[in-house]
C-alpha cells in the first residue's frame, strides 16, 4: 500500500533525479561556471481578435488519442480541461493564450504552466540553469566554435568563454540574427543580450539548423514536422529561409503552436486546416495541422521531422506515420530516446533505405538522432 501512494512515488522520483542529476550533463562542473543571470520573462504580447475567434473555431474538434498513447494522460488530466474552462466561458480564450504560465496549455512540451510551477521536480532546477549552460556549450562544440571537452583531460587546457560572445560566435556561425523572442510571461532561462534562451530553444535551432543543412545538401523545400512542441522549430526554419513547414499534431499542441508562431511571425503566414482550404499561395507559410488531415490528404514532403514523441503515441499511430512517411517522403530525420515499448529504429527496421545513420543526439544525453533517406 505504501507503494501506492503518490507520497511515496514522489520521494521516489526525486531520490531518482537527485541521485542521476551528473548523467544529464555533458561538461564537468568547472566548465559550467560562467557569468550569467537568470531571468523570467514578464513581456506579454496580443494578437488580432480573429486570431483568438479562429482559435475557437479549432476547439470545436476533437481528436481520437488511443489507450497506449502516453499523450492520453496528459489530455485527461490536463488539457481536457483548458477544453473545459472555453465551453463554460468562451471569453476566458484570450487569457490563456496570453498567459499560459496561469493553465496548463503548454504541459507536455514546455515547462511555462501552472502545474511545472508549483509542482517542480528535482531536474527542473538545472533544466534552464546550468543544463541549459551545457547545452550551448554542445551546441558551440557542434559548431566548431568551441574544442570539445574530454574528461580524459585532468586539467582544463582552453579557457571559459563569455556567454554573449559565445551566442555571438553561435550566430554568426549559422549565418541569422538570433533574438530570442520571449513572448509569453513566466517563460524562465537565462538573460543574453538577445534575450532569454531556455533549454527548449537552443535545442529548436540545433534541430532547425540541422535541417537546413540537410534540405541545402538534397535541396528539399517541403518539410513536414509530427509533433511540433510550441513550433520552435518551425520558427527557426523560417528565420533559415524553410518557409513551406507544416506540423502535424494534437489539439492542444495545435493550438499551441498557432499560438506562438502567430505571435514571433506574422499572423499572415502561419494557416490552420480551414485556412489552408482558402489559400492558394502555402508555399511560404507554416501550416499547422491534425494528424487526420495529413493522412486524408496524403501531401509529399522532401524531409519528415520527429523529435522527442514519436515513441510515445500509441502503436496505431505510429504505424499510420511510418506507412505515411515511407509513401510520402525522402528523409525520415529523428531524435528521439528508446526507453518505450517501440524504438524508431524497429519500426523502420522493415522499411528499405538508400542511407541510414544513426548518432548519439548532441544536446540531450539518453537520445539518438536517426536519419532514414528513402
Amino acid at each position: 500500500m505504501i507503494k501506492k501512494s503518490k507520497i511515496y512515488q514522489k520521494l521516489r522520483d526525486y531520490l531518482c533525479e537527485y541521485l542521476g542529476i551528473n548523467y544529464h550533463f555533458f561538461h564537468r562542473k568547472a566548465l559550467l561556471k560562467l557569468n550569467y543571470e537568470i531571468e523570467i520573462s514578464k513581456k506579454k504580447t496580443k494578437l488580432s481578435n480573429q486570431f483568438y475567434k479562429n482559435i475557437l473555431d479549432i476547439f470545436n474538434h476533437s481528436d481520437e488519442i488511443n489507450q497506449d498513447s502516453s499523450w492520453l494522460k496528459i489530455f485527461n488530466k490536463f488539457h481536457k480541461n483548458i477544453i473545459e474552462i472555453i465551453q463554460k466561458d468562451k471569453s476566458k480564450i484570450e487569457d490563456i493564450l496570453d498567459n499560459p504560465s496561469k493553465y496548463n496549455l503548454f504541459y507536455g512540451f514546455d515547462n511555462n504552466c501552472e502545474f511545472n510551477k508549483k509542482n517542480p521536480r528535482y531536474i527542473d532546477y538545472f533544466e534552464n540553469d546550468k543544463l541549459l549552460i551545457d547545452k550551448i556549450l554542445n551546441f558551440g562544440e557542434f559548431l566548431g566554435i568551441l574544442r570539445h571537452n574530454n574528461p580524459e583531460q585532468y586539467r582544463i587546457i582552453f579557457k571559459k568563454t563569455s556567454l554573449d560572445v559565445l551566442i555571438s560566435e553561435i550566430e554568426k556561425k549559422i549565418n541569422i540574427e538570433l533574438k530570442f523572442k520571449n513572448v509569453f510571461p513566466g517563460e524562465k532561462g537565462v538573460k543574453t543580450q538577445k534575450g532569454i534562451i531556455s533549454s527548449r530553444e537552443i535545442q529548436a535551432l540545433y534541430q532547425a539548423y540541422q535541417i537546413k543543412e540537410i534540405s541545402k545538401k538534397n535541396n528539399y523545400k517541403r518539410i513536414l514536422e509530427i509533433g511540433g512542441g510550441l513550433g520552435r522549430t518551425a520558427y527557426y526554419c523560417y528565420r533559415f529561409g524553410i518557409k513551406d513547414f507544416t506540423i502535424a499534431d494534437l489539439l492542444i499542441p495545435r493550438v499551441c503552436q498557432l499560438n506562438y508562431l502567430s505571435r514571433v511571425l506574422n499572423e499572415e503566414n502561419i494557416l490552420n486546416e480551414s485556412q489552408i482550404q482558402n489559400k492558394e499561395n502555402l508555399e511560404n507559410k507554416i501550416k499547422v495541422v491534425s494528424p487526420k488531415f495529413l493522412f486524408n490528404n496524403r501531401t509529399k514532403y522532401d524531409l519528415v521531422f520527429n523529435s522527442d514523441s514519436f515513441t510515445e503515441i500509441d502503436t496505431l499511430s505510429q504505424i499510420k506515420y511510418v506507412d505515411f512517411i515511407r509513401e510520402n517522403t525522402k528523409y525520415f530525420y529523428s531524435i528521439n530516446h528508446e526507453s518505450n515499448k517501440n524504438k524508431v529504429g524497429d519500426l523502420f527496421s522493415k522499411i528499405k533505405t538508400k542511407e541510414f545513420n544513426k548518432n548519439l543526439y548532441w544536446l540531450r544525453r539518453g537520445y539518438v538522432e536517426e536519419h532514414f533517406k528513402f
